[in-house]
């Protein structure tokens, strides 16, 4: 019977995308609210969606976050 269910544990950046408190999500917040700047970065929201879509692509195919946020450490 082991290893017969899969759980339905989300990862720290997947809670960070649903809660909308990720980087990629501010920075499409911020294209939408500082004025004239929505139609200068069309491309960088669409960057910034397709992103978020690889990432939770990406945690729910591993289980895990990419060990681009996984193993990221303060520079400082």
């Amino acid at each position: 019977m082991a290893g017969c269910f899969e759980g339905n544990i989300n990862t720290p950046l997947e809670l960070a995308i649903l809660n909308q408190a990720d980087r990629s999500t501010f920075v499409i917040d911020v294209t939408d609210r500082v004025p004239g700047l929505a139609d200068r970065a069309a491309h960088l929201k669409e960057q910034m969606k397709n992103k978020i879509i690889r990432n939770l692509a990406y945690a729910h195919e591993h289980g895990t976050d990419s060990e681009q946020f996984s193993n990221w450490t303060w520079p400082y």
